[in-house]
């Protein structure tokens, strides 16, 4: 048989070409077991592949046991604090085996074993007194705030207002009523209470039970602001106005002095030309002492020429007038007795700082307990 040459050439190039494919084909699939066709898995090759993320599912709509839980808890935190029974009652009647229902039957027993308030409809039970259906302290009863100070109390009342045997500025006279009871520094403002509250003492003469000195008006105003802030027993202090400290002065009297000057005062004949200790004389029937003599005392109230005009209901006169100075009242250990009388007034400037000013201080009251009288030593 004769064999064909020319088909030879034309079956071993198809042969070849299949066999070159199935190489290629095995090259690509074994070894690494990388996608050719990754181009990322090409270029990191130890990098795994991140994990394919579940599509997160909606929210499922709340249970119906869910939605009780929760209005059950709403309810309770409505009533939790309550200090009425009924309402933990009202709360295991609803939820007998409640989440909280421990907690409210602690509280139901809690409540129940309180005593009971009183009846508001018992119409025989006496009704509780006001402050105003108190008992007013009696006259010359006497405080003691936190900060040492004694206060007398100066009951309400009615008085003579002036002098017809005075200065024209203490004229005319007239009846001036003191309508509510006040209380009143028994004595004047120690250096020792100054430094307590102002921290620094100018004085002149110089001693804890001394009166403090060289104070103006501004000075005592800014005393009293401070006072006031510590909230001293709840006390409202204040300078007294002029026709109170008469008032107090008097104590029910009608003379020139309330007493025996030489006994009740330190002024220029006994006085040696200096302050002496507080209480170191003998207090008007009141129990105040030094209203006349030692230093002179500021009031809250502007001078005026006269009484004409001047109120009647023992409130301060801060209208018309110069209103310029403030008024003055009592003497002091560098003054004549005439000077000392009740009734005497003295005007000066709210700046004006000598050693023989200084002041006392009123203090609106809440009742509070009376502390027994004793006389200081070295009274006489």
């Amino acid at each position: 048989m004769r064999r064909n040459h020319k088909a030879w050439p034309a079956l071993v190039i198809p042969l070849m070409i299949l066999c070159f494919g199935c190489m290629l084909l095995a090259l690509g699939q074994g070894g690494t077991g990388r996608d050719p066709t990754n181009a990322n898995s090409r270029k990191h090759p130890s990098t795994p592949k991140p994990p394919t993320r579940k599509a997160r599912k909606p929210n499922a709509s709340p249970t119906p046991v869910d939605e009780a839980a929760a209005n059950e808890r709403t309810y309770w935190e409505t009533i939790r604090l309550s200090s009425d029974p009924e309402d933990f009652k009202a709360y295991l009647k609803k939820y007998p085996n409640g989440q909280f229902a421990t907690l409210a039957a602690n509280s139901l027993r809690r409540l129940e074993s309180q005593p009971k308030p009183p009846d508001k409809t018992n119409t025989n039970s006496a009704p509780p007194k006001s402050a105003s259906s108190r008992p007013a302290p009696k006259a010359g009863s006497i405080v003691r705030n936190q900060l040492g100070m004694d206060l007398v109390y100066v009951p309400a009342g009615s008085f003579m207002m002036g002098s017809t045997n005075g200065s024209y500025d203490e004229k005319p006279v007239r009846q001036v009523k003191i309508k509510a009871g006040f209380y009143m520094g028994r004595f004047e403002v120690t250096q020792a209470e100054w430094q307590k509250v102002m921290g620094a003492n100018y004085s002149h003469f110089k001693g804890d039970r001394l009166p403090v000195e060289k104070v103006s008006w501004n000075d005592a105003q800014s005393f009293i602001s401070k006072l006031n802030a510590r909230g001293e027993m709840q006390f409202r202090y204040r300078l007294p106005t002029e026709a109170e400290w008469e008032y107090a002065c008097r104590a029910g009297t009608t003379g020139d002095y309330a007493g025996d000057v030489n006994r009740m005062a330190w002024f220029s004949q006994n006085s040696e030309s200096k302050t002496h200790d507080v209480g170191g004389k003998r207090p008007n029937a009141w129990g105040l002492a030094d209203m006349h003599g030692n230093v002179w005392e500021w009031c809250d109230d502007f001078y005026h020429e006269s009484y004409e005009g001047a109120p009647t209901d023992g409130s301060a006169w801060v209208t018309g007038g110069l209103m310029r100075d403030r008024m003055l009242r009592g003497g002091s250990w560098d003054f004549a007795a005439n000077v000392l009388r009740s009734a005497f007034r003295k005007g000066a400037t709210p700046t004006l700082r000598r050693n023989y000013i200084g002041f006392r201080v009123v203090a609106d009251p809440p009742i509070l307990v009376e502390l027994a009288w004793q006389r200081p030593r070295g009274v006489r």
